[in-house]
């Protein structure tokens, strides 16, 4: 059990390591075509996984299969939908004035979807107390 905390909260670290790549904004990611925005979301995403799997297996699997695998029945899978929520969100909240698309980072919405909708789904199964999102 102490075991298993450790690696949650060194996944938890990874996570909220900053990336070694440059980040992109929400404002040049809305610039980009459609193609390569998939793209650097699919690679943003390998990366976390690939970084995360290096302390929690388990975990890195959890996010992988949120963002790249679709349930039977659904168009897409439940991390993307995720993802063009919360980017429509944020855009939203620009055209209001109160965010800056040049700040908002899509790395930081990703990181910001895996606390919200996964750590929390993969820590209940290993039976770790879960922490509430805030709201």
């Amino acid at each position: 059990m102490k075991n298993r905390r450790r690696m949650t909260f060194l996944a938890a670290v990874t996570l909220l390591t900053p990336f070694q790549v440059s980040a992109l904004s929400v404002r040049q990611f809305d610039s980009e075509p459609r193609e390569e925005q998939t793209e650097y979301v699919f690679k943003a995403v390998d990366k976390i996984v690939a970084d995360v799997a290096k302390v929690d297996p388990a975990l890195s699997k959890a996010i992988h299969d949120y963002f790249e695998v679709t349930p039977s029945g659904k168009d897409e899978p439940p991390g993307l939908l995720a993802f063009a929520g919360d980017l429509g969100a944020v855009e939203d909240l620009a055209d209001q004035g109160k965010a800056d698309l040049d700040k908002v980072q899509i790395e930081g919405l990703l990181l910001g979807i895996i606390k919200r909708d996964v750590m929390p789904k993969q820590a209940s199964k290993n039976g770790a107390p879960t922490v509430p999102a805030h709201k």
